[in-house]
């Protein structure tokens, strides 16, 4: 009597058919699965650029704004800070300096945020900031 290979393949087949068709479908979702994720990444990452480009853009703006209106503010507030800076260098004036900034520091807080806002707007508040993180070490 022959054993019959035939019957027990097509046994087997219809077995893993099944089995064969899930493997598949499990490979198929999760590949469908990973290019959404990267799709979505890119999508995030475009949103992301795009969002960075109309902020630098809001940011010049600003900036030539606040050039084209800073008017006479900048030029006075430069002259009034350089003249401490100056003075340091002719003999006898450091004192008068020194005795200045001695006396400004016993100003009341509100008026020395406002020279500085003063300052921050003639210059430009965001320069002004930068500066300040700078001096904090920020």
């Amino acid at each position: 009597m022959a054993f019959d290979f035939g019957i027990i393949s097509g046994a087997f087949s219809a077995i893993l058919a099944p089995i064969t068709t899930m493997i598949n479908g499990w490979q198929e979702r999760k590949r469908v699965g990973l290019e959404n994720e990267i799709k979505l990444a890119q999508a995030k990452t475009n949103s992301m650029i795009k969002i960075m480009e109309t902020q630098q853009t809001a940011d010049i703006a600003w900036e030539n704004l606040s050039i084209t209106n800073s008017g006479w503010k900048d030029e006075y507030w430069t002259l009034v800070l350089s003249v401490p800076a100056i003075m340091c260098f002719i003999p006898g004036m450091d004192v008068y300096v020194q005795a200045g900034f001695a006396s400004l520091s016993g100003c009341p807080e509100w008026y020395q945020w406002a020279v500085g806002i003063a300052i921050g707007s003639a210059f430009g508040i965001r320069k002004f900031a930068d500066f300040m993180s700078l001096k904090k070490g920020v």
